[in-house]
């Protein structure tokens, strides 16, 4: 799935969404330089490893913090994180760097990925997501994105980040 196949998605899911285009940024820092604002809470998303290179995880974290990834893997029984392949965020997501994104589980079919909710994010406000691209972000309700990753098969595991 890509752009246009997320929309169709979300359409469906009657999720609906505000709509922020911009520059096609690839790091938060860009954002603030540039006087962008999103409505609600600005997160990050990071795609990582265990020390194995087996297992799989999108990391979804207040914009502003920083991942103590050693913190979060003895939350989750694992050795170590570190940041994956460009190569494996294309198989198993179909997102290129600079465009993570939860919207892209809905091409994990297999499951590959487990989801890192940080459990900072409130519930109560927005949360934006690149739609598969990064020259946009969606905005929408913490609740339609948990239904989101159900309807994906993708349960979020909390962590305190």
């Amino acid at each position: 799935m890509q752009e246009a196949g997320l929309y169709t998605l979300l359409a469906e899911l009657s999720i609906t969404f505000e709509k922020v285009e911009h520059p096609p940024f690839g790091s938060v820092s860009d954002y603030h330089r540039e006087g962008i604002t999103f409505p609600g809470q600005n997160v990050k998303n990071l795609f990582l490893k265990n020390r194995k290179g087996n297992r799989y995880y999108l990391l979804v974290l207040d914009e502003l913090k920083t991942a103590d990834l050693a913190s979060v893997a003895a939350q989750i029984d694992e050795a170590r994180l570190s940041f994956a392949s460009e190569e494996r965020l294309q198989e198993y997501l179909h997102l290129s760097a600079g465009s993570v994104t939860p919207f892209g589980l809905a091409n994990d079919a297999e499951h590959r990925v487990t989801v890192l909710l940080d459990n900072d994010i409130d519930p109560e406000r927005l949360i934006g997501f690149h739609p598969m691209v990064n020259h946009s972000t969606l905005c929408i309700s913490v609740p339609d994105f948990l239904r989101f990753l159900r309807h994906t098969g993708h349960e979020p595991r909390g962590v305190n980040v």
